[in-house]
């Protein structure tokens, strides 16, 4: 085993977050829910989402059978709500196209509509233990500071040990080898870090400066605010875009704007509208 390996294996046996609840399951369904809920979404905000979420749908055959409206209220508090329509629709799949059991082979779960090459490699690793190496913007960062580009993260992968590495690297970039502020100091690899110590200079190269935007202002609040309204109608209820206007007082929103964003939402499928009325699809 590689000593960069053995490090950081070693610190995930005493310091890993192995206590999660999609830590402990090799369930595929169960471990899918997270890694959508996981996705921009910090991990105490989805542990007790996730838990109630699981508790409702217990199975791929539950969240396909549900109505998009249920499972869109239960999603309440995660935000980036095309989530959930995504997932419902790759539990449909799944019921469809393989008899309701998530599938373990590469090119199927590539086939969903919803799964990236990511999420299949999460799939993989941590239901079924295989030694893919999924790769999201945190691992990504990790793998380029230990080895300066050297070595490809597939490459690292010990053998038999996918889940657990896969779980060590990102425990380690959300903890010690973070964006903004990695903790050198008390690395446990920096024995073994290419990049030890980390300059400013390098941290600055990697998170080029951008103009922040307001968040009451960006279309993901105002989005998020009219799913939300639409959350608390009654079942077989809905609203009219003039209410909705009046109702949520979007900031720097007039009612054109408004009905444009509703109209996104419909594409989407998250939302019906009929004779100028809202709701939640069903």
């Amino acid at each position: 085993m590689k000593p960069v390996q053995r490090h950081l294996l070693s610190w995930y046996a005493k310091n890993g977050r192995a206590s999660l609840p999609w830590r402990k399951t090799r369930d595929p369904y169960r471990i899918l829910v997270s890694e959508f809920m996981l996705q921009q979404t910090q991990v105490d905000r989805v542990l007790p989402k996730y838990r109630a979420f699981v508790k409702r749908f217990p199975t791929v055959r539950a969240l396909a059978a549900a109505s998009l409206a249920d499972v869109i209220r239960e999603w309440r508090g995660l935000g980036y709500n095309s989530r959930a329509l995504r997932l419902k629709r790759i539990a449909e799949a799944v019921v469809t196209r393989f008899d309701g059991a998530v599938p373990r082979d590469l090119e199927a779960l590539r086939g969903l509509k919803g799964i990236g090459p990511y999420t299949a490699a999460a799939l993989r690793a941590f239901a079924f233990e295989c030694d893919d190496a999924a790769v999201d913007t945190n691992v990504g960062r990790v793998v380029q500071r230990l080895t300066r580009g050297a070595e490809e993260p597939q490459a690292l992968v010990p053998r038999g040990r996918g889940h657990d590495w896969n779980s060590a690297l990102m425990d380690f970039g959300a903890t010690i080898c973070t964006a903004r502020a990695p903790k050198c100091a008390i690395c446990p690899l920096k024995k073994v870090c290419l990049s030890f110590p980390i300059a400013p200079s390098d941290l600055q190269r990697e998170r080029p400066k951008v103009k922040a935007v307001p968040f009451e202002r960006t279309t993901r609040f105002a989005r998020g605010r009219i799913i939300d309204r639409l959350r608390s109608l009654p079942a077989g209820r809905r609203v009219s875009l003039l209410a909705l206007h009046r109702e949520l007082a979007l900031p720097g929103r007039s009612a054109k704007d408004v009905t444009i964003l509703v109209e996104a939402l419909a594409r989407d499928g998250l939302v019906t509208v009929r004779k100028r009325q809202v709701a939640l699809t069903d």
